[in-house]
């Protein structure tokens, strides 16, 4: 059989959740299914790889060693900035690191890239490259099914499609995306969810807002969880305070770790962290792990105003390794954004040992299994105090971290590929 997926997502150094499910479920199911040959279709290549089309990549396909590669990051970049400045080097090593390494994200005999050169920056060119450009490749290559780990579909194929909407954000609270965005996704999403064999989701949550709100019967939606990566566990003996000593000195701090964008909720971690410091709950600093994604001058104004403004430190992109340690380290994990359809932060930080204070809202209790601390993401007050007994409260917080980290092994990546099949098979009638 022969399964494309749209890799416009796949990158060899991930930048966002959807990123790292595509890249960790499509090696999966390459690696467990050697039978079947997997065309990953993208919209950029490798240096040392060339595009569709090129004589070269005739030559290479007569030889029998055809590898056309391209790493995109999901949809409309184009407004993107680094994180604070200061940060913006450590932002882009990673991925700088990988492109010159010339690192394809998935290898195997069964694996075959293809670039469809347009860069899909735009809304306009996503709609350009998938309904006008991609339809005549999976063609001519004789795909049997096509998977878009982003969500997005051809409309214009007999193929049979599963779409991976990961969380209706857009429908829900569309002024948290930018307006070109968020128009494409209010009017494609449901033509998507309603075109394809099957419709993939990461968490019940998601199953039961894309079926209640598309109008799709629950028993075409299959639930994907995403996983934990194996590099995060505990840390060893030392390494928290090591740690604490090279990012804040060595005082306690919380965590939070994301991309910053308005459904993010970073304004309200902020608030709270003012009023546990003015509360006098401790010497604590905040550290934010991540980088901005859009729309962030709500939160730059918290930045700007804050009187503990200097206690709160960006650390950029960090790799998984150094993510590792930052849990590990942090009193807490505080993680309370508007609407999310999975939350790999939540699970990773369980998985390092670390408590969690959550929003009370959308997936984020029933990914954490109970196993945290919830809170209303509108109430900073809430957030505050949760963090007041996260440090205050020793059998709490080992308690959380017990029962976290038995709820995190629920979730593997291994686990998430395997999903990932049943979903195809349905798709293709078993044919797989």
């Amino acid at each position: 059989m022969i399964i494309a997926v749209n890799a416009r997502t796949l990158r060899a150094v991930p930048r966002d959740g959807i990123g790292w499910f595509t890249l960790e479920v499509v090696s999966g199911m390459v690696r467990n299914h050697p039978e079947h040959r997997f065309v990953l279709i993208g919209d950029r290549r490798y240096g040392r790889v060339p595009a569709e089309g090129n004589r070269q990549e005739e030559q290479a396909k007569a030889e029998g060693n055809r590898q056309v590669g391209q790493a995109t990051a999901e949809g409309n970049r184009q407004n993107e900035q680094g994180p604070a400045e200061g940060n913006r080097q450590n932002e882009q090593a990673p991925a700088a690191d990988a492109r010159a390494s010339g690192i394809l994200p998935v290898e195997g005999r069964n694996v075959e890239y293809v670039t469809i050169p347009l860069r899909t920056v735009h809304p306009l060119l996503w709609h350009a490259w998938h309904e006008y450009l991609l339809p005549p490749v999976l063609k001519r290559i004789k795909a049997d099914l096509f998977i878009a780990p982003d969500g997005i579909i051809p409309l214009r194929t007999e193929v049979p499609c599963i779409p991976v909407i990961h969380d209706l954000n857009h429908e829900h609270r569309p002024g948290d995306i930018p307006g070109g965005e968020c128009r494409y996704y209010r009017r494609r999403f449901p033509l998507f969810a309603a075109k394809g064999a099957r419709v993939a989701t990461v968490s019940h949550f998601s199953a039961g807002d894309i079926a209640a709100t598309y109008g799709i019967s629950p028993d075409k939606i299959d639930v994907v969880p995403n996983g934990v990566a194996a590099v995060f566990s505990p840390p060893q003996p030392g390494e928290a305070e090591e740690t604490r000593r090279q990012y804040t000195g060595g005082r306690p701090y919380f965590l939070f770790v994301s991309n910053f964008s308005p459904r993010k909720n970073v304004e309200a971690v902020i608030r709270a962290f003012e009023i546990f410091r003015q509360s006098g709950g401790g010497e604590h600093v905040l550290l934010l792990a991540g980088r901005r994604l859009y729309l962030t001058r709500e939160m730059d104004k918290h930045l700007e105003l804050s009187p503990y403004g200097r206690d709160i430190l960006f650390t950029g992109s960090v790799t998984r390794d150094v993510l590792r340690r930052l849990y590990g380290a942090a009193e807490a994990l505080t993680f309370v954004p508007w609407l999310e359809g999975f939350g790999i932060p939540v699970v990773e930080a369980q998985r390092c040992g670390t408590p969690c204070i959550l929003s009370d809202s959308s997936s984020l209790p029933e990914v954490s299994g109970g196993a945290a601390l919830c809170v209303s993401p509108a109430d900073a007050g809430a957030i505050a105090e949760a963090m007041a007994r996260l440090v205050n409260d020793g059998a709490l917080r080992r308690r959380l971290t017990d029962e976290g980290y038995a709820n995190s092994l629920r979730y593997t990546w291994e686990q998430a590929a395997e999903e990932m099949w049943k979903s195809v098979i349905k798709a293709t009638g078993g044919a797989a």
